[in-house]
């Protein structure tokens, strides 16, 4: 099994922070986020060696971090910023099996044990206000739709967690550009990969928080 790390994000919600320090750098307990990330999936068995990294911005601050303190993980740079099913499609031509993929921006307790059990699974978390993520519709314990942004309220929410098999890269160009800003979202081509392969619900049991602005980083911090 192998993993890919997305950690090309701007950071543009996080400056003045990511000014100098890009997102997967930013700690959280006093530990880099990409650090949690490659220990978690050291521990269910990944080795350095089947990680790959996914970066852009900054990416001599991540890059000389991976060198120094996690060898031999596989880096790739996405060259053109066109979101998270762009970001993996660059990282296409290194994957040869069943693979998880993980958000470098996000931080979680739990230790994918469990989830890494799962065969085409996405994993989701209950939060008070869909609104900032887009909701996720659960049927018999299935993924049955990801609903836009413009839904609010209490509910479960894709947490940039997903493992599935080798043939889901094969869809990534059927995903079409968002109208908005005319990029490419990873949770586009997971509803098109639903339709041939149903991907289960795997409900995380720890804390999840998405590292994306100042006040869920410093959320994080207080709780850790």
């Amino acid at each position: 099994m192998q993993a890919v790390i997305l950690a090309a994000g701007e950071g543009v919600r996080l400056r003045p922070y990511t000014n100098l320090i890009p997102k997967p750098l930013m700690t959280v307990k006093g530990i880099p986020l990409i650090t949690s990330h490659i220990d978690k999936l050291n521990t269910i068995g990944i080795p350095n060696e089947k990680i790959i990294i996914v970066v852009s911005y900054l990416k001599e601050e991540i890059i000389g971090f991976l060198r120094r303190f996690h060898k031999g993980v596989k880096i790739v740079e996405q060259k053109e910023k066109k979101g998270t099913a762009a970001a993996l499609e660059y990282a296409k031509d290194l994957i040869d099996e069943d693979f998880i993929v993980v958000y470098g921006d996000t931080f979680f307790e739990d230790d994918l044990k469990d989830f890494v059990k799962e065969e085409n699974a996405i994993a989701v978390y209950e939060v008070e206000d869909v609104s900032r993520f887009g909701k996720i519709v659960e049927e018999k314990g299935f993924l049955k739709e990801i609903k836009e942004k413009s839904e609010t309220g209490k509910g479960l929410i894709f947490t940039g967690l997903l493992k599935t098999k080798k043939d889901f890269l094969n869809i990534l160009n059927k995903v079409k550009p968002n109208e908005k800003n005319n990029e490419y979202y990873l949770t586009d081509a997971i509803l098109i990969y639903n339709k041939i392969n149903p991907f289960r619900i795997y409900r995380l049991k720890g804390k999840w928080f998405d590292i994306g602005k100042e006040e869920s980083l410093l959320e994080a911090r207080k709780v850790f």
